[in-house]
């Protein structure tokens, strides 16, 4: 900043450099920049006028001069509003002369005092704070997480005959989440997740199990065998939409609340979790009448999708039959021309290839067809096993996630080079979809499959 500038009501600072083919002054700038820019702009911005009412505050100019020419800075501090300050701060570069001699003007760079002092209030305020965390005895914190946790106390609730621990807002709340005990409640009540209600042991309370039938209900359990027991009892007798744990041998009481978030993000649908526990259940006793079909659906589909790829891949004890036939062919008519052999050989496997790739091309596209007007994306392996259905709306975070099985993605929606850089990253190897657009740069190990 120059010196002695006013930064009261000053919002940006104008620096610009000045060369000049002779010695100059400070006077000499200070009047070529109000004598050319006079009339060059609207009297809005007349730098007279601007001065004048203070919306510009005094130039500062520091020149040098050494042989025979002149080098220095413009400051110029103005509280006029964004655009305008570009404006001047533009029409400064139209100067060319500086008293009697040639001179250029550029501006170096437009500087937001504003942010200067914001960045000054954020280290001053650390500074501060960590001073009164040095200041503060082991005694006085124990009392402050006494008044914090008091607090969480007095929010909590209860629901029920059973007088479950619940958060203030299951009563009313559309959606609500189950979780395992009090503590959990309490945890989730400090990042300010209000909707929750606890089952307090693996026996689930009738009272839960009939709010779990009239609300969108989340189960959100703990990373360890209690975890999966307790979700075990709630799918046989609650109605449960999404499911969603504690990273493996945590608890929901002691997760931070950017891994509470990023559960409860990734919560995934409860018939999808079904086909993916590592426990056995009995499916129809676990989910709802309703999930049961969807699940049913999605199961039905998949044995759909794959008997169309076993047409395509060949059975391992069969693939090789039409071969056989041609060797047999072969031996019977005494042919034992090698290189013939071969040839016909690449050959037969290039035709067989091309046959297998277009084959799955119209697959890709009749499970496209079923998911449009979905909004949802899936994601397959190699041998088009279905690992995952997301919406398309969550398709790139989703993809930011590790999966290495991930072959091909097919999704209700358009492929754009985002997508088709973030997935050639990640080793996808097809993208189904409607249409692409915008798409320039395209990976050659990356297959793009659209209808349009």
């Amino acid at each position: 900043m120059g010196k002695g500038v006013e930064l009261t009501t000053t919002k940006y600072l104008i620096h610009a450099q000045i060369n000049a083919n002779g010695i100059v002054e400070k006077p000499d700038v200070v009047g070529a920049v109000f004598g050319q820019t006079e009339g060059l702009l609207s009297n809005d911005l007349d730098l007279k006028e601007l001065q004048r009412t203070g919306r510009i505050g005094r130039i500062q100019v520091i020149i040098h001069s050494n042989s025979g020419r002149a080098k220095g800075e413009i400051v110029i501090p103005s509280s006029l509003d964004r655009i305008e300050t570009a404006i001047l701060a533009a029409s400064l570069e139209t100067i060319n002369r500086v008293g009697p001699c040639e001179a250029t003007i550029e501006v170096l760079r437009v500087e937001d005092v504003r942010a200067v002092k914001r960045q000054q209030v954020i280290n001053r305020a650390k500074e501060i704070y960590m001073g009164m965390m040095e200041t503060v005895s082991p005694e006085s914190m124990k009392m402050i997480e006494e008044i914090r946790e008091s607090m969480r106390v007095h929010e909590i609730s209860e629901f029920g005959e059973e007088r479950l621990p619940a958060g203030p807002n299951v009563h009313t709340s559309d959606a609500i989440i189950v979780v395992e005990g009090r503590n959990d409640v309490l945890n989730l009540l400090k990042y300010g997740i209000k909707n929750t209600v606890a089952v307090e042991g693996v026996n689930i309370p009738p009272s839960v199990a009939d709010l779990t039938k009239k609300r969108t209900v989340t189960a959100f359990v703990d990373g360890d065998r209690g975890g999966e027991l307790i979700l075990k009892e709630l799918l046989q007798v609650g109605d449960v939409d999404y499911i969603t744990r504690a990273p493996r041998g945590k608890e929901v009481e002691d997760l931070e609340k950017e891994e509470v978030l990023v559960a409860l993000r990734d919560k995934a649908p409860t018939e999808q979790v079904i086909n993916n526990l590592d426990f056995n259940l009995d499916t129809q006793a676990k989910v709802p009448k309703n999930k049961i079909n969807r699940a049913n659906k999605t199961n039905d589909r998949r044995a759909k999708n794959l008997n169309k790829t076993e047409k395509f891949h060949g059975n391992k004890n069969g693939r090789n039959d039409r071969k056989d036939k041609f060797e047999r062919k072969d031996r019977k008519n005494g042919r034992n021309d090698r290189r013939g052999e071969d040839r016909n050989s690449r050959g037969h496997r290039d035709r067989q290839n091309d046959r297998i790739q277009d084959s799955r091309i119209k697959l890709l596209k009749n499970m496209l067809k079923d998911l449009e007007g979905t909004g949802n994306s899936e994601i397959y392996d190699d041998s088009l096993n279905l690992l995952k259905e997301t919406n398309v709306e969550t398709l790139y975070e989703d993809l930011k996630q590790d999966n290495p099985d991930a072959d091909t993605i097919i999704f209700d929606g358009v492929i754009s080079q985002r997508l088709v850089d973030i997935a050639y990253t990640k080793g996808i190897k097809t993208l189904v979809a409607f249409k692409s657009s915008r798409v320039i740069k395209r990976p050659d190990k990356l297959r793009l499959v659209t209808l349009s």
